[in-house]
């Protein structure tokens, strides 16, 4: 319903070996086999792609060379990014460093366990969305996308902007801020019409006057019961962001919701 057509059901063997990777290759083939069976019923064409090599780089170079819209990759449990020393090491998280490197857009899901009496439920996106904006050039390149996606399922949306703290509690500060405020209140309005213009079913604003970004944005998902967070990212994927701690990061690391992070144009 959103446009997606091909899957490309990637997997990449860490050796380059010709007997090893003969067997991995044959070990991952019944795997790959059943989900494309799976996703060719829904709809889609399909294909297989084996590869040899470091992980993240030969998605990355798989992504390139098929010129995908979108790299759909899970994370382990919450292993993602927890020792920031194993992200630029042989030993890094494979989804970690994609999102490090690529330029394209990463739907990011976090897998879930079952236990010996459950079943895994169905990933359903489009329940709620939360949208942090902060009015950058990264959260209007994102916009276009979440665009697409109201057009599409008519989901709710909400919109999250955190104000920027000022660093003195000066009277002039306190006015200044009130009067951002008041103006980053009047934008998220008018976004909010424009989106109930498209047909996003219902949408709500949320402005934070303050506080950690990263965290606002993953308690207000939970707390909301968003399904997806949608947000865009600066420069080519988050490397820089990753070295500062930045909010993709704290998102990427905490969220438990599935995050689409959406990068500048390059």
């Amino acid at each position: 319903s959103l446009g997606a057509e091909q899957v490309i059901l990637a997997h990449a063997i860490l050796t380059d070996t010709p007997g090893v990777e003969k067997m991995l290759r044959a070990q991952a083939e019944p795997e790959l086999a059943r989900q494309k069976k799976i996703l060719e019923t829904a709809g889609f064409t399909v294909s297989m792609e084996i590869v040899a090599g470091h992980p993240p780089q030969a998605l990355l170079d798989l992504a390139e060379k098929h010129d995908v819209s979108a790299i759909v990759i899970g994370t382990h449990g919450r292993g993602l990014f927890e020792s920031m020393t194993l992200v630029g090491s042989p030993l890094g998280n494979v989804s970690a460093k994609l999102l490090q490197k690529t330029s394209r857009p990463v739907l990011l899901v976090r897998n879930a366990k079952a236990t010996e009496n459950e079943t895994l439920i169905p990933c359903k996106l489009f329940t709620r969305i939360l949208f942090p904006l902060d009015f950058s050039d990264a959260s209007e390149v994102a916009l276009a996308y979440l665009e697409t996606l109201v057009r599409a399922v008519h989901c709710p949306v909400t919109l999250l902007h955190v104000q920027e703290e000022q660093p003195r509690p000066m009277f002039a500060a306190r006015r200044d801020a009130l009067s951002q405020q008041k103006i980053n209140q009047a934008r998220l309005n008018r976004l909010k019409l424009w989106l109930e213009q498209t047909g996003a079913s219902e949408v709500k604003t949320e402005l934070v006057p303050g506080g950690s970004a990263g965290e606002i944005i993953v308690n207000t998902a939970r707390d909301q019961g968003c399904s997806l967070i949608l947000m865009g990212t600066q420069g080519k994927g988050i490397t820089r962001e990753l070295l500062l701690g930045s909010v993709a990061h704290q998102v990427a690391r905490r969220a438990e919701q599935p995050v689409l992070f959406i990068p500048m144009l390059p």
